[in-house]
């Protein structure tokens, strides 16, 4: 059977929603801490405030689909299976979209709530990001032991390695002389060589 393509309104509205979200992540990138404003980036898009929120149900709903974009662009900067120091060029790439941390940040507040669109996201993406890590980390005590360290499982370095990012982002806003890179890229080391010990 041959397989069917959208086409039409639907299709357009697809391809207009991705290039909404294509011009949101640059207007994002040119900004500073406040990040850009909803006009900016409808006209970014060619559309009016109104005509850009036709495109999603809410605000909220815009907000969370941009962060899920910058998810989606960061993901592709990294191999799933390869060691933790990966995610060192996600980290870079964070240090240079401060609007972006801020939008992540009041979204991450929101998000407990059941009825906000920040919920659905939030729950999945930490669970994913747990799970991630957790194999990153397994698989660095399986191959690269390190020196002798506190003996902590993966599961626990996975968590603490997700609350310092999102901590020191809240930090790094407050005070850009904190050192975000530099500080996760040490703890991924020590937790690395952390998880190596108890492996063995």
């Amino acid at each position: 059977m041959a397989q069917t393509t959208r086409r039409g309104p639907y299709a357009k509205g697809i391809a207009k929603r991705q290039q909404i979200l294509k011009e949101a992540l640059a207007a994002y990138a040119d900004s500073d801490s406040a990040g850009p404003s909803l006009r900016a980036i409808a006209q970014r898009a060619g559309l009016s405030e109104r005509g850009l929120l036709h495109y999603f149900p809410a605000r909220d709903e815009l907000f969370v689909a941009i962060l899920a974009e910058r998810d989606a662009a960061d993901r592709a900067t990294f191999d799933p299976d390869g060691p933790v120091d990966d995610l060192a060029a996600v980290t870079a790439h964070t240090a240079k979209t401060p609007g972006l941390v801020r939008l992540f940040l009041e979204m991450t507040a929101a998000a407990p709530d059941p009825g906000h669109a920040a919920h659905r996201f939030f729950t999945r993406r930490y669970r994913e990001l747990r799970d991630l890590l957790t194999r990153k980390f397994r698989r660095s005590a399986e191959t690269r032991p390190g020196a002798p360290a506190p003996r902590v499982d993966p599961a626990f370095a996975a968590r603490i390695l997700i609350a310092a990012s999102d901590g020191l982002q809240a930090q790094w806003l407050l005070d850009p002389d904190v050192d975000l890179e530099g500080d996760l890229d040490r703890l991924a080391q020590l937790l690395q060589a952390a998880t190596a010990a108890a492996a063995r």
